[in-house]
């Protein structure tokens, strides 16, 4: 009768280290996965800054006025347009243009 005692012991001390090592590996998973959801919520934060601060900036007509010469190459009537390419070693460049 004192061996079925030990063995119930054992059984019962197994099974609770068990879910204590369980418990154990789940919570070490669950703080990787809050770390990993941390570094995530502060570069959204980041991108949302920039967008705030992007946002504010073409509120500004000027601003997307520029925005849109700067990408399109448009240009107002009588405006001029120059357009710099970035060359080699030489600094000599040409530029043609005719006025309307």
């Amino acid at each position: 009768m004192k061996y079925w005692k030990v063995i119930v012991f054992v059984v019962i001390a197994g099974i609770v280290g068990w879910g204590l090592l369980s418990l154990y590996q789940s919570r070490n998973a669950a703080d990787k996965q809050a770390a990993a959801l941390k570094a995530q919520y502060d570069k959204l934060q980041e991108q949302n800054q920039n967008l705030s601060s992007e946002v504010q900036y073409f509120q500004n007509p000027a601003n997307l006025v520029k925005q849109l010469k700067a990408q399109t190459n448009y240009k107002n009537p009588g405006e001029g347009l120059i357009i710099v390419v970035p060359g080699s070693t030489t600094t000599t460049s040409t530029a043609t243009g005719t006025q309307q």
